[in-house]
């Protein structure tokens, strides 16, 4: 095994190690008396995907909290266990005015432009990110519907700054070497070469990641836009869609699963 994937191979060792010592239920409720119970049920040293089954959009719209569900879910996570060391569950679904949410340290949002979080989920969402969890989103193109989800995410986080990040930022090495930020298609672009390979217009055309820090500046909120890496992972079974997209799409949610849990 060479010094990459051992020091892959160690890191989740020692986060199944930390989770597995994590304080009983009893314990957290003496701790935090005003704080919500963890059920016991869901306490696993597993690492799950969690995708946030959030408010708004069009109802029967395909642009929503379900786009690419579940087969984004399940093919990351049977690629997860296929190519890496990590102890992987099922994939779940939580809300974000769930208690459950505390479950999870990385939670996955995806058409973020298309939710309208009321307070009781802007609330529990505050907490969730003050109590170290880390909140990806993914597939929003163009100005609007970045103007839309920053919207959201003020909601969370009154004042928040969103800071754009280039690949000398830790994220691109944490397990694949990233060097250059992709714009993975949809399928139905992808299908098409005679098309504009982006989309919303022009503001659509590069591929950006932009975050947000807490108090302390750990990267708390992660977002890819003016890319579609749900589509990459959705179609990694599918011949016909470029495995360069998919290949690409499982490294960047590796490297930011890894990023999260390490930080």
């Amino acid at each position: 095994m060479n010094a990459r994937w051992l020091r892959f191979g160690l890191t989740f060792a020692g986060i199944a190690t930390i989770l597995s010592a994590a304080p009983s239920a009893d314990k957290l409720k003496r701790l935090f008396p005003d704080r919500p119970a963890i059920p016991a049920a869901e306490r696993t040293p597993k690492f799950r995907f969690a995708r946030m089954k959030y408010s708004g959009g069009n109802p029967e719209y395909v642009k929503n909290w379900y786009t690419d569900y579940p087969s984004m879910d399940k093919h990351l996570t049977l690629l997860a266990k296929r190519y890496t060391n990590m102890e992987v569950g099922e994939p779940a679904l939580v809300e974000p005015s769930s208690p459950d949410i505390f479950n999870y340290p990385l939670i996955y949002s995806v058409e973020p432009e298309q939710m309208f979080l009321g307070p009781e989920d802007a609330a529990n969402l505050r907490e969730y990110l003050d109590r170290g969890g880390f909140w990806f989103a993914d597939d929003f193109h163009g100005e609007d519907e970045f103007n839309q989800f920053a919207d959201q995410i003020r909601r969370v986080m009154p004042g928040a700054s969103l800071v754009e990040l280039d690949t000398s930022h830790p994220l691109f090495q944490a397990v694949y070497n990233i060097d250059a930020i992709i714009q993975v298609t949809n399928d139905g672009i992808a299908r098409c070469p005679e098309c504009d390979q982006w989309e919303n217009g022009p503001t659509g055309r590069i591929p950006k990641v932009f975050a947000v820090r807490d108090s302390t500046g750990r990267v708390c909120i992660l977002m890819a836009w003016n890319t579609d890496l749900g589509d990459g992972l959705e179609w990694a079974d599918d011949p016909t869609y470029p495995s360069r997209y998919s290949t690409y799409a499982f490294k960047f949610l590796t490297n930011v699963i890894v990023y999260a849990m390490s930080h």
